[in-house]
């Protein structure tokens, strides 16, 4: 999978996701309200995770610690730290971000949902974020 690719579908991950955070009610379930995005976004993720997979095997890697920062609005609520094998930081941060949609801090009721990564190599784990 090309750069290009991979960050389309990144932005095509976000909008839906985005889209969902916006638009479904909260007494309601993604995949409830519109399953057809729900679905669209569940396989555009898979084909991303596929991509970092594929990427470790045949590039070099190194491994990340990556923290995710959840906002609401300009306001960081929490965050989460995840270690990721990957080929470059950038796509330690995606994987990241990818995992952190399943995280209990990514909650379609916080009002203006953002997240953000910043990784930093393993074996520097007190490099500056």
């Amino acid at each position: 999978m090309t750069d290009a690719r991979y960050r389309l579908l990144d932005t095509m991950q976000d909008l839906m996701s985005n889209y969902l955070l916006d638009e479904c009610p909260n007494d309601v379930t993604w995949k409830d309200f519109d399953p057809d995005i729900d679905g669209l976004r569940s396989s555009v993720a898979d084909l991303i995770d596929r991509h970092c997979r594929g990427a470790v095997s045949t590039a070099v890697v190194a491994t990340y610690l990556v923290d995710v920062a959840f906002f609401s609005g300009d306001d960081c609520f929490a965050s989460a730290v995840y270690t990721i094998d990957a080929s470059t930081p950038e796509g330690a941060e995606h994987h990241a971000l990818s995992m952190s949609l399943d995280c209990i801090y990514n909650d379609p009721r916080i009002p203006d949902l953002s997240r953000a990564a910043t990784a930093r190599p393993m074996d520097d784990p007190d490099a500056p974020i």
